[in-house]
């Protein structure tokens, strides 16, 4: 009867642990910053715009809130095979900036190479 017992206190603690862990977990979830939405029409006038700053291929669009401004970080392929980031504030349409992506990133520290600063299209 005490091993049933024991058993018993072992799975309820053993229950409580992994309840706790995962209100620990579902916390820390929600803590993460939620993606701005922005209307479709606004992203590609930001994709046009990104295009017009830097011509080439469209890789991928990634929306988000920096500094109070909502920006579109727009991948672009270049004819000569250069990957470019283009930031451009949604608001304005403006470009703020063009990087060029550093795929040969010796040192490390993933921080990309920036070219063309303020560039305006």
């Amino acid at each position: 009867m005490k091993a049933i017992a024991g058993s018993i206190s072992v799975c309820v603690i053993a229950l409580a642990l992994a309840v706790f862990g995962f209100v620990i977990q579902v916390e820390g979830r929600g803590a993460k910053k939620a993606k701005p939405a922005i209307p479709a029409e606004q992203v590609i006038t930001s994709i046009r715009t990104a295009i017009a700053a830097k011509p080439g291929n469209l890789l991928g669009v990634e929306v988000e809130n920096e500094g109070g401004k909502t920006l579109c970080e727009v991948e672009i392929l270049t004819p000569d095979g250069k990957t470019y980031e283009v930031e451009v504030d949604v608001a304005t349409n403006a470009v703020l900036e063009v990087e060029l992506e550093d795929d040969d990133d010796e040192d490390g520290d993933d921080k990309d190479a920036k070219t063309d600063k303020d560039e305006k299209p």
